[in-house]
């Protein structure tokens, strides 16, 4: 399982290879993304398989890849990152760590959905006027700038908002209103949840729980038999609710240049 929340992480950065406003990088050692785009999701660094002898050379040149873009970047860690210490050589080079859990669950097994809120909907994002609500609600959820959600909405739709796309989206409505987001990758045989959000003013009103299983039950409908995901210390405990483990530590440590830092 720990193996499957890497392995998804990863195929959902190749499958990123099309967008022409992301350059995908792979040398065997190291997988990473660059761009000309202001935000660390664009400019990641992940399967960092590095040997001691290479690490501070390799981090060395991703800082030096996007101090030239002038970007912020995050690197991704994991069970199989080497060397062991690459978290706190990364700390040392001035990334700020920030620790997730890598969770899975077995979607024969996920716990049963309590009675259903009436005011609570969930649909799926299949045209653009849906996908610009579901941006909106996702950076004002994150606290993230508007300019993020309208780079992450070019990028889901060159990816396709089809039925059969392996990038699928969730919007959650309370009485109507945009109120909470989901993502689901199809990558590396399993069903890999990302950007679960909700707004601020209508957390604890299960509209978390309600987009993550949409999800999920999509993903079983396809055939798939594992969900996996990255979650914070705050949303473990929901995740747990549904069902999921922990299985791993996954570390995300962002960097940037001098300009972001002021």
């Amino acid at each position: 399982m720990a193996h499957a929340v890497e392995a998804n992480l990863f195929a959902f950065f190749h499958h990123l290879a099309p967008w022409p406003r992301v350059e995908l990088h792979d040398d065997g050692a190291c997988c990473w993304t660059l761009s000309d785009l202001p935000f660390p999701l664009f400019n990641s660094v992940v399967r960092a398989q590095l040997s001691d002898a290479d690490a501070d050379a390799g981090i060395e040149a991703r800082i030096q890849d996007c101090r030239g873009r002038n970007v912020p970047m995050l690197w991704w860690t994991g069970p199989s990152t080497t060397p062991a210490d690459l978290g706190a050589r990364l700390e040392r080079r001035g990334f700020l760590p920030e620790p997730a859990h890598g969770m899975a669950a077995d979607l024969d097994t996920i716990a049963a959905a309590p009675g259903a809120d009436p005011d609570i909907t969930v649909e799926v994002v299949s045209d653009l006027t849906a996908l610009s609500a579901w941006s909106r609600v996702l950076c004002d959820a994150f606290g993230a700038p508007r300019a993020f959600g309208d780079a992450f909405g070019e990028l889901i739709g060159a990816i396709g908002l089809d039925a059969s796309a392996a990038f699928r989206h969730f919007l959650g409505r309370l009485e109507g209103e945009p109120a909470a987001t989901c993502s689901v990758f199809y990558g590396a045989g399993v069903a890999g949840i990302y950007d679960v959000a909700t707004l601020p003013a209508w957390r604890r009103r299960g509209l978390g729980a309600a987009v993550t299983r949409a999800a999920l039950a999509e993903a079983r409908a396809r055939g798939y038999r594992v969900a996996i995901l990255h979650s914070s210390e705050r949303g473990a405990s929901l995740y747990r609710r549904l069902g999921f483990t922990g299985v791993c530590a996954i570390g995300q440590h962002v960097w940037a240049p001098e300009p972001f830092r002021r």
